[in-house]
């Protein structure tokens, strides 16, 4: 999304985006994956408005099932796909998520994208020191688009289940 600019108002600065990708993660079937959102912290646009507009668009262009993760590991539950009504099925376990090389994290897909892989054992053949790095586990979220992507999520066994809800730090004080 951007503000007006531009002869037809299509050219303005960028207040928020939403990336889908084909998911790293292996479904037997075809889904593209919600990896990205942002929207500048100076911008009060609902970020659910964006998630409304890109799966119509989406739609439009043939998809039918999007898939998305809200990372336990940084105490994210997936407020945001519960606020964008999107399905929950469950928190995956804790998976292999990248490599600690020189005291630094690298995620899986970066070691595969420099490296061939994102395997320390591989690494090490190559004289390159990393350690396994876990995640502490992943919320997935899913949304079908249409009739076909019902049918794909049942196909794939994806539950609708009570959504999570987030961890409440416990202060002492009463409220």
């Amino acid at each position: 999304m951007h503000e007006a600019g531009g002869l037809f108002g299509d050219y303005g600065e960028a207040v928020a985006a939403i990336i889908f990708c084909i998911p790293p993660t292996r479904w037997s079937e075809p889904v593209l994956e919600l990896a990205r959102l942002v929207r500048r912290d100076d911008v009060d646009l609902p970020l659910t408005t964006l998630i409304a507009a890109a799966c119509d668009c989406l739609r439009r262009n043939g998809a039918d099932l999007l898939v998305s993760f809200a990372d336990w590991t940084h105490r994210h539950h997936g407020g945001i796909y519960q606020a964008a009504s999107w399905n929950y099925a469950g928190e995956r376990e804790r998976r292999m998520d990248g490599v600690i090389m020189d005291g630094r994290f690298v995620p899986g897909r970066s070691a595969n994208s420099a490296y061939g892989t994102r395997s320390p054992a591989r690494l090490a053949e190559r004289g390159i020191v990393a350690e396994a790095h876990y995640d502490e586990g992943k919320h997935l979220y899913w949304r079908a688009l249409n009739k076909a992507g019902r049918a794909k999520a049942k196909r794939l066994g994806l539950a609708c289940l009570p959504y999570p809800k987030p961890e409440r730090e416990t202060s002492g004080v009463s409220p």
